[in-house]
């Protein structure tokens, strides 16, 4: 830990940017997962409004 204190901030840095890059490419995925299931959802509502209709 005391190490770590002593390297200063550049290393760290780096992997901040890295960590950055990471968060987006999973923000992004979780976006696209989210989208498939909202429409999946979305749609299943549909198919049950339309069922309570008829039923």
């Amino acid at each position: 830990m005391a190490k770590k204190a002593r390297t200063g901030h550049h290393g760290h840095r780096d992997s901040e940017r890295a960590m950055a890059k990471n968060t987006a490419a999973e923000a992004r995925a979780k976006a696209a997962v989210r989208d498939v299931q909202s429409l999946s959802a979305k749609t299943r509502g549909m198919q049950q409004k339309a069922q309570a209709k008829r039923g």
